[in-house]
């Protein structure tokens, strides 16, 4: 999930279905982009949730032509489009694809960028198509919308939007996970207005590339960008080790008592990367910090692959990434910095997204880290996998009742949410930013995580079909099922028990935007059996709820409770 202790970028989670109240309020419906209330202004009020219909996300070209298309006609300059040839041709596993992104100019996103899609609190519509580099010629005019060949949008039809956008053209040359990653050709934002029932043609024009953005320099932050054997290996492509690291004062001071540190390793959530290293190494220079700030060397790594958050698993589409980093980079980083080479002076911590991979990192790792410290992590039981059971349910879209599944919300009352997007409209949007699984938003990083690799291809096999949410149940069972660290508990808690009672500290706003706090519920109750049936139960660790805490309101929750044992334990850590 979205979201980093350093980094909090929306992202979506909830309360038992029981305590989601009506109305609910529905983003893609008000736009129009898939649901019964197409077209209409403003959110709609649905009591109750309307029933399932198939899903509106579709190749166009499937479909005759609505009675009047809207096209965008996109060129590139030549000396932009020169360019991107040549990057294109000289990756031949990078997969472009033209975005055309939309925002409408109205209520909450009137100052909201078309790049930053996709938007979990208010869905946009999007286009794209795939591009091939030598389509990348002087004069070439791509053309998407209805009935245009190859693309691929939501909603499937745009004459029924009104009013005022802006519109922003985007080539993602699929080379890092985001279509605003640098280097990507991009086009200036447009203002256009929509008449509804009216055929329009809007021309964009791709004509500068996203900028770098340069790291920060400090004095006690340094960037490391590593190569790795064993990971350029597996995938068959240049693959680098990246991380941020940020020193106390006193690594610096020859007269300290101590000459080797420990280590905080810190894993971004989803969206988020290792230049939040400069947030720590800005608080570790700050003398009012030292007293609350654990006076360690903190390392935040990259999580980040072009398919997404690689979550520091070893799979088949990600490659050995849990192996590569505790074989391979920290050895090295130990060596370069003058670090502890002692579980006693290892320490995992992330949030969302981040703090399942610390969590599964110290569970597979348990004799090399020394604790982990998660918060709000990404689904822990594949039964509660938001609001989905993975191993029972038949769609990604509905429930047993036909009702919409909710992805994402934001609590109104005790009692009452409001359902910002739904996850049908969260997997529409994916697809109409690559309708192969190859968006590197979350659902298709989960899949890219947990899934094995088709042959064919080379891509990750789809656990569940984009168009329609049917879960693939092959998949889950075979492939998925080895990453649900509830089952893996429960089936060895002689294993896992003795990690969960010594080395795992875990919280969960219980309220949490998107809905992570079932799984986390589920967890705790495996977890408590699983240190009950061992000769000592009793220890440190913990997997908690927090009374009325959402996704983002857990993380102040989760420094004051994690920081001060981290101080701790790291002015425990061995000397050397």
């Amino acid at each position: 999930m979205r979201s980093s202790l350093d980094d909090q970028r929306p992202r979506a989670h909830a309360r038992p279905m029981s305590l989601i109240a009506q109305p609910v309020i529905i983003g893609l419906a008000a736009l129009g982009l898939g649901l019964p209330a197409f077209g209409s202004p403003g959110f709609q009020e649905s009591t109750p949730l309307p029933p399932a219909e198939p899903s509106r996300i579709r190749d166009v070209e499937a479909e005759p032509p609505p009675p009047a298309t809207t096209v965008f006609r996109v060129t590139l300059t030549p000396e932009v489009a020169d360019e991107a040839r040549l990057v294109l041709e000289s990756d031949r596993k990078a997969q472009a694809r033209l975005l055309v992104l939309l925002c409408e100019r109205a209520g909450r996103m009137r100052r909201e960028d078309p790049l930053s899609a996709p938007f979990f609190q208010r869905p946009q519509p999007i286009l794209s198509i795939p591009i091939a580099a030598n389509e990348l010629v002087e004069g070439r005019v791509f053309r998407l919308g209805s009935g245009q060949p190859g693309t691929t949008m939501v909603p499937d039809r745009l004459d029924r939007l009104k009013g005022p956008f802006l519109a922003r053209a985007v080539l993602d040359l699929g080379l890092e996970r985001s279509h605003d990653t640098a280097g990507n050709p991009i086009s200036p934002s447009e203002e256009i207005v929509f008449q509804a029932g009216s055929a329009q043609t809007f021309d964009l024009t791709i004509n500068s590339l996203i900028p770098e953005d340069p790291l920060p320099q400090r004095k006690n932050l340094e960037w490391v960008d590593l190569e790795s054997p064993i990971l350029s290996e597996a995938l068959d492509r240049p693959v680098s080790h990246r991380a941020g690291v940020a020193f106390p004062p006193a690594y610096f001071d020859i007269d300290a008592d101590r000459r080797f540190w420990p280590v905080i390793y810190v894993i971004p959530g989803f969206g988020g990367d290792h230049r939040g290293a400069s947030r720590f190494a800005r608080m570790l220079d700050d003398p009012s910090m030292r007293a609350v700030l654990p006076q360690a060397i903190w390392i935040v790594l990259d999580p980040e692959d072009r398919l997404g958050h690689h979550g520091f698993v070893d799979s088949d589409n990600f490659g050995p990434r849990s192996t590569a980093l505790v074989e391979e980079f920290i050895p090295w980083l130990e060596r370069r910095f003058r670090l502890v080479s002692s579980p006693k002076a290892r320490f995992l911590t992330g949030h969302s997204s981040g703090g399942w991979s610390s969590l599964w990192l110290q569970l597979n790792h348990p004799e090399f880290f020394g604790g982990c410290f998660s918060s709000a992590p990404d689904p822990v039981d594949f039964t509660a996998f938001g609001t989905v059971d993975l191993t029972s349910d038949q769609t990604l879209f509905t429930d047993a009742d036909g009702l919409l599944q909710p992805s994402y919300r934001a609590p109104l009352t005790e009692a009452q949410d409001h359902v910002m997007m739904t996850i049908e409209e969260e997997i529409a949007m994916e697809r109409a930013l690559a309708p192969d699984f190859t968006s590197g938003e979350q659902w298709g990083a989960w899949n890219a995580m947990f899934s094995g690799r088709d042959s064919s291809n080379g891509l990750p096999l789809a656990a569940f079909d984009l168009e329609n949410g049917v879960i693939d149940r092959t998949v889950i069972d075979r492939d998925w099922s080895r990453y649900d660290i509830a089952r893996l508990v429960r089936e060895d808690p002689d294993l896992h028990g003795p990690v969960l009672r010594d080395r795992v500290r875990l919280i969960c706003g219980d309220a949490d935007s998107y809905y992570l706090n079932r799984a986390v519920e589920r967890l705790s109750e495996i977890s408590a059996a699983a240190r009950a049936g061992l000769e000592n139960p009793d220890g440190p660790g913990y997997v908690e709820l927090v009374p009325g805490a959402t996704h983002g309101s857990v993380v102040p929750i989760a420094i004051r409770r994690f920081y001060p044992e981290l101080r701790r334990l790291t002015e425990e850590a061995p000397a050397s």
